[in-house]
């Protein structure tokens, strides 16, 4: 699957997952967010990636979402999740990014993405990739053998 989507390994201003989350709630506003992700957009609890980012910056889904539908470009995003945030310096940053980028799922977690990523699955074992990898792999970044 190839996507409109920035890879979940993008940055802007030190937040890992930022970029995407923009595209993600763009494309839903044009009626063009794939629908296996609309489940998951911006939900506020949970471990999807979306939630683990409104968990770390203590903001509001709602706000954020319409924080990004009005804001002109990602600059402009950024700005206003700079004003709303939980402060977090730069190394606060860096390992919270590191704490994503290196998780591994459960194994109840790695048999449902088996389900999920059926195609994938048989080209990779997905209990040994981060969710950063099985995304980019899934839409095409990152090739499989």
């Amino acid at each position: 699957m190839t996507s409109a989507l920035r890879s979940p390994r993008e940055r802007l201003g030190g937040y890992l997952l930022l970029p995407r989350l923009i595209d993600k709630v763009r494309l839903h506003a044009q009626g063009t967010l794939p629908p296996e992700y609309v489940g998951n957009l911006l939900k506020p609890t949970g471990s999807t990636l979306d939630s683990r980012f409104l968990a770390f910056t203590g903001l509001d889904a709602e706000k954020l979402r319409e924080a990004i539908l009005t804001a002109k470009n990602d600059d402009a995003v950024l700005a206003w999740v700079e004003r709303h945030a939980i402060s977090h310096n730069p190394s606060e940053k860096e390992a919270w990014a590191e704490e994503i980028a290196t998780y591994r799922p459960t194994p109840e977690m790695a048999e449902y993405r088996k389900k999920i990523y059926p195609e994938l699955a048989g080209k990779v074992d997905l209990a040994s990739i981060s969710v950063l990898d099985m995304i980019d792999l899934d839409e095409g970044r990152i090739p499989t053998r």
